[in-house]
């Protein structure tokens, strides 16, 4: 006896399922180029921590920018201590700013003096970091 089949039985998908799966098939690739752009614009952002130094009751970082392009130095990590960058204690040729171009190098100032091995780590508003271990 051959097997047949009653087509018009047969269910597909509905519309609502199909919009719905559409949907999240398009939000799905919208956050994967979000995701791409997004690491694309800071792809050539990089820094890096040239030297430490102790003075009296602070702590002076000098973080230069050896990317391309401009990066903005947001906050700085000293082991559990997290400490916001502004003009006020961030210099960079000698003018009172937290934006650092290719090639150049910044003084932050962190009013607080260590004496033992520490954790730095120097983030960028973009996400760019460097991060060392420093032994005064």
């Amino acid at each position: 006896m051959p097997i047949t089949r009653d087509i018009k039985n047969r269910k597909g998908i509905s519309p609502i399922t199909t919009v719905a799966l559409l949907l999240v098939t398009l939000l799905i690739i919208g956050g994967i180029i979000y995701m791409w752009m997004s690491i694309q614009n800071r792809a050539g952002n990089a820094i890096q921590i040239q030297s430490i130094a102790k003075d009296q009751n602070k702590t002076i970082i000098y973080v230069q920018n050896i990317g391309n392009g401009v990066v903005t130095i947001d906050s700085v990590q000293i082991n559990a201590l997290t400490f916001s960058i502004q003009t006020a204690n961030c210099t960079v040729a000698s003018q009172e700013t937290t934006t650092v171009t290719q090639g150049q190098t910044a003084m932050i100032t962190i009013n607080q003096a260590y004496n033992e091995e520490v954790h730095i780590r120097v983030i960028c508003k973009d996400g760019t970091f460097y991060e060392r271990v420093w032994q005064p």
